[in-house]
């Protein structure tokens, strides 16, 4: 097989975000794009199930490992679901059609990333996974609300971004190569100890993980809800899976590595948490709780071995039902009092909400619970006992807040409620996000099995 057709998968997908820039110019549909999209994100899934785990190719550049084979097939089904839902509801006043492009071309990036063995790919598929995302969380374009947000997130993005670039140039210098597996080679000198740390500080912003979280709250608060169901759950599994990789690179850094990790996961199990518990817009609610989840992730990933097979699930542990309520907030407003009554005016979707609400505490048998239990039993296994306790009484203390959103679903009301009408593709994407949800959870060890990683 040729080595480029191994990436029939992202070549799929970017056919398609090609397409989805002159689809309803075509088609004079708006929704044309992402009815299309969705089933071609499907058929990249599927390919990429088909093609396996390969050797390096191109060079050794790219790799098709158990890790990325998971993380692709999450990625591509991850925005199969998102389109489907867009293809039902639109996106506002604003066309759909480059939202859609946007977000597959994000997508692209994402699954290249996480196949990424070189740092020039990476840090292209990087910029290729997010550059989109910046345009997608400014997408109303009379909201100068929102155009605030993606302003912040676009500068200190970029800020970060720049700073790991500088990271990986020391890298370079260091050990003479782009591989990742030349990286073994930087010493612990204070150059190569600085070259790791601004890698990891690009990498924190991207994964919303303290100190450098700053910009999501208010960039998610701005955003349309919609832009947030994607940019706040796909870019996080591919980051969360170069983060592993690249961990994994820096051998004679470990315990730079390591102080490093538990540091910025110490702080963002904490901040985010205290921080999602007076939030009354699910927004910003789901921003502070995605810095707690990013700490959670950096524990696993800290603790090495089998941690950084456990971190990857929960990163998609942790996007699906992220964005199932996010995509529940574009539809019924995103201030928890909109969701007041949702038990009595939609009963399937509210209890749906229950099983995602369960899953992001780690309550049995969501899925969340399972991600949680493999991430903590490493961290054990990895000497990090104190750090697991602080993050069950975390996870206890986010139950806290989540119950917030359960208490208005079920007991609060919504004087003003309008009826949402029924979509036959919105329903597809909510009973996808919960099926997922629990199939994942009470199936774990069978699905791991299938895609060979190991807790």
């Amino acid at each position: 097989m040729s080595e480029f057709l191994l990436l029939a998968p992202e070549i799929i997908v970017l056919a398609g975000a090609l397409f989805a820039l002159f689809a309803d110019r075509v088609t004079h549909r708006p929704s044309a794009p992402a009815h299309i999209g969705a089933p071609l994100a499907v058929v990249a899934a599927a390919v990429a199930l088909v093609i396996g785990t390969r050797g390096g190719i191109l060079g050794g550049m790219i790799a098709l490992d158990s890790v990325s084979l998971f993380s692709r097939v999450a990625i591509a089904l991850l925005l199969a679901v998102w389109l489907r839902w867009v293809s039902g509801r639109g996106t506002g006043a604003e066309r759909p059609a480059e939202a859609v492009a946007f977000a597959m071309l994000s997508a692209v990036g994402g699954m290249l990333m996480v196949s990424a063995r070189d740092l020039i790919v990476f840090y292209i598929s990087l910029e290729l996974s997010t550059m989109p995302a910046y345009i997608l969380m400014g997408y109303r374009r009379a909201d100068a609300r929102g155009l605030e947000g993606a302003l912040k997130y676009f500068l200190l993005s970029m800020l970060t971004s720049l700073v790991m670039l500088y990271g990986l140039s020391f890298a370079y210098g260091i050990s003479g190569s782009t591989s990742y597996a030349d990286l073994g080679r930087l010493d612990g000198g204070v150059l190569g100890q600085l070259a790791v740390a601004f890698v990891l500080v690009g990498l924190f912003a991207k994964l919303s993980a303290a100190p450098f979280h700053y910009w999501t709250p208010d960039a998610y608060a701005g955003a349309p809800a919609s832009s947030v169901a994607y940019v706040s759950t796909v870019p996080k599994v591919a980051g969360t899976v170069a983060l592993v990789q690249l961990v994994a690179a820096f051998g004679a850094n470990g315990a730079t590595v390591t102080g490093v990790l538990v540091a910025g996961s110490l702080l963002s199990m904490a901040i985010g948490n205290l921080a999602a518990y007076p939030q009354t817009d699910l927004r910003r609610l789901m921003a502070y709780s995605g810095v707690a989840h990013s700490g959670y992730i950096l524990l696993a990933v800290a603790a090495g071995g089998a941690g950084g097979h456990a971190a990857v699930f929960y990163a998609v542990a942790y996007a699906v039902p992220s964005m199932a309520l996010m995509l529940l907030g574009a539809e019924e407003g995103t201030a928890l009092d909109d969701l007041g009554g949702l038990a009595a005016r939609r009963p399937a979707i509210a209890w749906a909400a229950v099983a995602w609400l369960l899953s992001l505490v780690g309550i049995p048998p969501m899925v969340g619970f399972f991600g949680k239990l493999s991430m903590f039993t490493a961290a054990v296994e990895g000497g990090l006992l104190w750090l697991v306790l602080v993050a069950v009484a975390m996870s206890v203390v986010s139950a806290g807040y989540y119950f917030r959103v359960l208490r208005a679903l079920f007991f609060g009301e919504r004087l003003d409620a309008g009826t949402v009408a029924g979509k036959p593709a919105v329903a597809i994407a909510f009973g996808a996000l919960t099926v997922a949800t629990l199939a994942l959870g009470v199936f774990a060890s069978g699905v791991m099995d299938v895609f060979g990683l190991r807790f």
